[in-house]
């Protein structure tokens, strides 16, 4: 197995920060896995689970620069599937407990975990440890019905490939939304953000709401980095017909700009989510729907109040009706496990089952099946959603996601690198870009070697 580099263990928490703060293949349908009818499909999993040993099993699972608790973990992982498959355990490796957790480190333990839970910007970088096990046989042969999958999220899964390879199966979606203190906003008479606003209506916002008062700095609005704003018009990091680092497109240069714009009104630098719900100094903010709430839900238990809502987020005017980002996170199951059939059942069923796919929406997860009923039930469960502005969700259409591949972490710092530069003011917009892709292009090519 080819031995990926080091750079992913120092990296790890520096990639889960940005995750809290992205060659398309063949997409043909896969032979065998067109959906059949319910019934059927019931009938021919029925069939597959027979081929399934009794015997007690443990599926070790490891996250990979994804934040995600234990707890979350057992409530939706591996308490539904034993539910299902009474048979079948599910070990968590998660990685910010120890370097030992760490992928590179478990593979060369002779520890490989038998399935990876990770999102999508990272998704192709498990290529480089040569990890993902081909599903399409295994989706055949279980009748697993992917016509039930949203097919923007189910693409992901298969565009890592390069022959339409089915290397990873979604379990839910998060996506970015637009958080806001309502205090702030009635604090300066400024009517709360909508659903339809763009982005030259939100700066005007911004602007109004960005002053001293009473000694105190109030900031407007947090974004994250230039790979997020670049996200919304479904950027890609690389140009896909020849894989290399691309930034100096005009939409990538247009991003940069909004984010130069956003960050040059006084008091918007340097801000935290800690400035949003502690300090409550800070008006509005972007960030993913799931990671805020659980932020939120945290602080309120700590007995912090914060009288908050949120929005769709602002939309370009050149991308009307899209509003913010598609991050949906994935099951790889590895090609050296031991248990592919029960790995393969394992992260199916999360996929595909109703039950496993209601209990995540009704707790604020987007589910990855096409289902009206299960989007629906989203956060229906959540005491802190119960009245907010959740039908913001499903609103509106997300960005596509964009083409990757397994240099993305590579590219993606060097991109995010270039945004500093420009906020930082120590370089232009072209300068700065046009600097980053030549050193991504540099630093892919040595890898290559």
């Amino acid at each position: 197995m080819k031995k990926a580099s080091t750079i992913q263990s120092s990296l790890a928490l520096l990639l889960l920060g940005i995750s809290v703060i992205g060659c398309s293949g063949n997409s043909a349908e896969p032979s065998g896995t067109a959906g059949l009818p319910g019934e059927a499909a019931k009938a021919g999993e029925a069939d597959a689970q027979k081929q399934l040993s009794s015997e007690p099993v443990t599926l070790k699972v490891n996250n990979w620069n994804t934040a995600f608790q234990q707890a979350e973990f057992d409530k939706y992982f591996a308490e539904p599937l034993r539910k299902k498959y009474p048979n079948i355990t599910l070990e968590y490796l998660d990685f910010t407990k120890g370097s030992g957790n760490v992928l590179d480190n478990l593979i060369s333990a002779g520890s490989t975990p038998d399935i990876v839970f990770t999102d999508h910007p990272n998704l192709a970088g498990l290529l480089d440890y040569d990890f993902p096990l081909d599903l399409n046989t295994y989706a055949a042969r279980f009748s697993v019905d992917l016509k039930r999958v949203d097919p923007q999220v189910l693409e992901g899964g298969k565009s890592i490939g390069t022959g339409g390879e089915l290397l990873a199966l979604p379990v839910y979606s998060d996506r970015m939304m637009w958080f806001y203190n309502k205090d702030a906003f009635d604090r300066f008479g400024i009517p709360y953000p909508t659903d339809d606003m763009t982005w030259d209506e939100a700066i005007s916002v911004f602007k109004r709401l960005s002053r001293v008062d009473g000694g105190t700095q109030y900031s407007a609005f947090r974004t994250i980095n230039l790979l997020m704003t670049g996200s919304q018009w479904g950027l890609s990091l690389f140009d896909p017909k020849t894989g290399r680092a691309s930034f100096q497109s005009d939409e990538w240069k247009k991003s940069l700009a909004l984010l130069q714009e956003i960050n040059s009104i006084p008091g918007n630098t340097k801000l935290t989510n800690e400035d949003f719900y502690q300090k409550q100094t800070l008006a509005s903010l972007m960030q993913s729907f799931n990671i805020m709430v659980n932020l939120l839900d945290t602080a309120e238990q700590k007995g912090q109040k914060i009288n908050w809502d949120v929005a769709s987020m602002p939309q370009l005017k050149e991308k009307p009706g899209i509003s913010g980002s598609n991050k949906p996170l994935y099951f790889m199951v590895s090609k050296a496990s031991k248990h592919k059939d029960h790995a393969f059942a394992a992260v199916a069923h999360l996929m595909s089952s109703k039950e496993a796919q209601t209990l995540l929406s009704e707790n604020g997860k987007m589910t990855v099946l096409s289902d009206p009923d299960i989007q629906k039930a989203f956060g229906t469960k959540l005491d802190i959603l119960k009245g907010r502005n959740t039908a913001a969700v499903y609103k509106h259409k997300m960005a596509e996601l964009p083409y990757t591949n397994k240099f993305n972490r590579l590219a993606l710092l060097e991109m995010i690198g270039a945004g500093n530069e420009v906020l930082n003011g120590n370089a232009d917009i072209n300068s700065a870009l046009r600097n980053a892709e030549e050193k991504a292009n540099k630093l892919i090519d040595e890898k290559k070697k």
